[in-house]
């Protein structure tokens, strides 16, 4: 036992005085958590004091170290302003082929560990860029449709939505055309009234004004001519 602790003694002495003898310490912790002591300065290392072989830290503790020189920033979980505003409200869309142009805006930006989409009558729209503010939808059939816009976290969990927005597209269709006073054939146009009342320019026969008859018509008169009746013989 005596032995083995004179040589525990032996072994620790030049330890003892080689620390004794160093004045500065040197302490730094490497990318993987490591604690490290050197008695040479080395670049993000933290001096430190030495009393006779006892290692004493006055710089308080590891984590006075800094991390790195742009400080983290907080997850945003409330956006300022989050909206559709295109298109607007009741907005209709005629004769357009089903083509209708969304916009989302939102203040601030989406967050890289968040993600935005758009829902057509509760139907998520695909095949856009992820976070995409600006989409060009196809084919929307005719009638009222409605569309919102939602921010989910990481885990899929809903966030932040916006209003819904109504919209109606309108399309006219050869099977079923439109009907309207705007479609409706124009009525004839009346007949002038100087038409009504042109005074004919020859005066109508006797004949056309009662019938044909076998009298003698007087063209002096336009009247049929009266024969005296024949006296009787032995009469004046």
């Amino acid at each position: 036992m005596r032995t083995a602790l004179l040589l525990l003694l032996a072994l620790a002495a030049p330890l003892l005085s080689s620390t004794a003898a160093a004045t500065d310490v040197w302490k730094w912790v490497d990318e993987k958590g490591v604690t490290h002591y050197s008695d040479q300065p080395v670049a993000g290392a933290t001096k430190i004091e030495v009393r006779t072989g006892n290692v004493v830290d006055t710089s308080g503790s590891a984590s006075s170290i800094p991390d790195s020189d742009t400080p983290q920033q907080p997850a945003v979980t409330n956006y300022r302003n989050f909206e559709v505003w295109r298109p607007e409200p009741d907005q209709t869309f005629s004769n357009t082929g089903g083509q209708i142009n969304v916009e989302v805006r939102v203040d601030p930006g989406v967050q890289p560990q968040h993600q935005l989409s758009l829902y057509l009558d509760g139907k998520r729209v695909t095949g856009f860029p992820p976070n995409a503010l600006s989409y060009s939808l196809s084919d929307v059939p005719r009638g009222s449709h409605q569309v919102t816009a939602a921010i989910a976290d990481r885990n899929g969990k809903t966030i932040q939505e916006t209003k819904p927005v109504v919209f109606h597209v309108r399309q006219e269709s050869i099977a079923n055309p439109p009907t309207g006073p705007g479609v409706r054939p124009a009525p004839p146009k009346p007949t002038p009234h100087g038409a009504m009342n042109k005074m004919p320019t020859q005066q109508p026969s006797y004949n056309a004004l009662n019938g044909p008859s076998h009298a003698v018509i007087d063209p002096a008169t336009n009247m049929p001519v009266v024969k005296k009746p024949t006296p009787k013989p032995g009469k004046p």
